[in-house]
Order: structure tokens, then sequence, then C-alpha cells
């Protein structure tokens, strides 16, 4: 009887090890295969950020048959990007119009925001929106000869740009003929042109598209 339960006691005692053993290998691997896969996670996620980030501060850059010339550049907090553009002097003569004044004729109809819609350089909706919200009661002043303003997000445009040069812009004043061109164009997935838009004492086309120029 004594052997009998010695021999219990050693086969018992030699297989313990090995099971503890194999319990080890397992869950150092396990935690081995775990890490590896974190640090792949994570560093596709930085990969992401410096991408997305790259692409937050782009401006629009000025347009290659220099009418147009950055005026401004504004970074927001929230990483969109609003840039000014202005008309460039030295194409002034040949590229560019001054704002029909108003007359007694053009008084009549001026400020009627007669929106047309295009299938061409269509703007990002929600973009638009915002740069919209931005403009609707902003007393800035846009100058020196300025033509249109913009909104990089997440790069995704919206510009609104108009005709001729009616000197200094108060922000607010593109704000009724951009809503009418949001509401009847972009919210359809078209640009637009409205025509006959008063901004201050000049009569002009105003266009909101995804680019600062082409409002003619």
């Amino acid at each position: 009887m004594p052997l009998w339960n010695e021999r219990i006691s050693i086969f018992h005692t030699s297989i313990t090890p090995i099971i503890l053993h194999t319990t080890t290998t397992t869950t150092t691997t396990t935690k081995a295969t775990t890490t590896t896969a974190a640090f792949k996670m994570l560093l596709k996620t930085i990969t992401l950020a410096a991408v997305m980030a790259a692409v937050e501060v782009s401006a629009l850059p000025a347009p290659a048959d220099g009418s147009l010339v950055v005026v401004q550049t504004k970074t927001l907090d929230d990483g969109g990007v609003i840039t000014i553009y202005g008309a460039n002097p030295a194409s002034l003569t040949s590229h560019t119009a001054a704002a029909n004044p108003l007359d007694s004729t053009l008084v009549r109809r001026c400020g009627s925001n007669d929106v047309r819609c295009d299938g061409n350089h269509v703007p990002a909706y929600n973009t638009c929106n915002e740069l919209l919200g931005r403009i609707q009661n902003s007393g800035n002043q846009l100058n020196n000869d300025p033509r249109s303003i913009c909104l990089n997000r997440n790069g995704k445009n919206c510009c609104i740009s108009w005709s001729g040069d009616v000197g200094s812009v108060t922000e607010s004043w593109l704000y009724p003929a951009a809503r009418a061109s949001q509401d009847r164009c972009v919210s359809e997935g078209q640009s637009a042109l409205a025509r006959d838009v008063q901004l201050g004492r000049g009569c002009v086309l105003q266009c909101l598209s995804d680019r600062p120029t082409g409002c003619n």
C-alpha cells in the first residue's frame, strides 16, 4: 500500500511542471502577439494623424493664370484654413474689370441675386455652410482689392468669389447671394452663379464654388 501511494505521488509531481511550463509559454506568446498588434495600430494612428494635419493646414494656392494673389491666410483653432485673394496688380488691366456702378438703371434690379446652377467646380456643402456661418454677421473688412474668400476644411473647399472691383468688402455683404446659392444649387450638388449682386456701390456677379476664380 505505501508503494502505490508513493508511485502516485511521484507521477503527480513529475507532470505538474510540464503543465506549468506549457501554460507559461502560451501566455508569453499571447502577450508578445498582443504587444505587436498594439504597436502596429499605434503606428497607423500616428501616420494617419500626420497626414490629416498636413491636409488641415493647406490653403488653396493662388491661381496659375496669375489673375489673383493670396492676400491673407488664417488657420482656425480647429484646423480649417481661410484664404482671402485679391486681384494681382500686374494683371488688373487685362484680367479684371471694375464692377458696374449703381446708376439709375442698375438700381432697379441690382440686389435681385438671380441664381443659376452649374455642374462644374462643385463645392463641399458642409464646408460652405461653415463659411456662410462665419460671414453672416461678420463686420470684417476684406481689403487690397479683394476678389474671393475660401475655406478649406479637411481638403474640401468652398469659395465665394465675385467678378469686379468694388473696393473693400465687408464679409456680411457676401452672405445674401451666397445663402441663395447654397440653398438653390449647392444643396443639389451643383455650384452657383448669382447675377445682379450688390456689393457696396457696385453690381457684380457672385459665385459659390470650389475655386477662387472663374466668376465672370
